[in-house]
């Protein structure tokens, strides 16, 4: 099963700020129980873990906000952070994911300073994740559990954070760099939205006039001792082929 973590900074005085800011900017639709933050309202359940303030935050987030381009202005806001909250469960499917998107979002409200997807390696301003959350639609978990610009040393380029939707990452070599990210988000973005049946050997075009791609199991363990990114589900190989008739 995969497991999804969520970092959330806040400057709560403590642990009781923290909980009954929930329960007032929630309506009590989420409350804490232990270590547990408890849905009411879709009947799910997180583990939360309430910790000090951590002096390699502001860094932290500067690496993981590089995609999304987050400010110096956000990023000196995160180093002002009294605590952090971690959120945890295992997900592994759109559903689950979108449920633990909302519960961070509701952290968030409740007097959270920005986010950053642990099992994934990306972080958001706070008012990017809520515009996401309340302009939501499925395709958007890709959006925000997914970073699909990673590049080895050999200029292989892959996926990291699909084991959050429950699947595969994706890993393609042998392109330009910004040619095997937008192949490897069309392909992320058409196994979300159209929920296709995948099996190895099939073949994927971005369009109709785009080259052909072999899609392949890859067995290699690119998270090998990096336990939050890795990807139960494994991984699919993009390779460019010679259709022959």
């Amino acid at each position: 099963m995969a497991k999804s973590i969520l970092c959330i900074p806040g400057n709560w005085t403590d642990f009781e700020d923290f909980r009954k800011s929930l329960i007032v900017t929630t309506d009590a639709d989420y409350l804490i129980l232990g270590k547990i933050l408890i849905d009411g309202k879709r009947q799910r359940h997180y583990t939360i873990d309430f910790c000090e303030r951590d002096e390699r935050m502001r860094a932290s987030f500067a690496i993981a906000g590089k995609v999304t381009m987050v400010t110096e202005d956000f990023l000196n806001e995160i180093d002002r952070h009294n605590f952090v909250i971690y959120i945890s469960a295992e997900s592994g499917s759109l559903e689950e994911a979108g449920y633990i998107a909302q519960a961070a979002n509701a952290i968030l409200k409740a007097g959270g300073t920005g986010i950053k997807i642990e099992s994934a390696g990306k972080a958001f301003e706070k008012d990017s994740w809520v515009d996401l959350i309340e302009n939501f639609e499925p395709h958007r978990l890709y959006e925000m559990f997914v970073l699909d610009s990673i590049m080895d040393k050999d200029g292989t380029v892959y996926s990291c954070g699909m084991h959050n939707l429950g699947l595969k990452d994706t890993i393609v070599s042998g392109e330009e760099f910004q040619d095997a990210v937008d192949l490897i988000k069309i392909f992320g973005y058409y196994q979300i939205i159209d929920n296709p049946v995948i099996l190895n050997n099939q073949t994927f075009q971005k369009d109709s006039v785009s080259p052909v791609f072999r899609i392949t199991n890859d067995p290699k363990p690119f998270y090998e001792g990096h336990e939050t990114f890795g990807n139960p589900f494994g991984m699919w190989r993009l390779t460019r082929c010679t259709l022959t008739y």
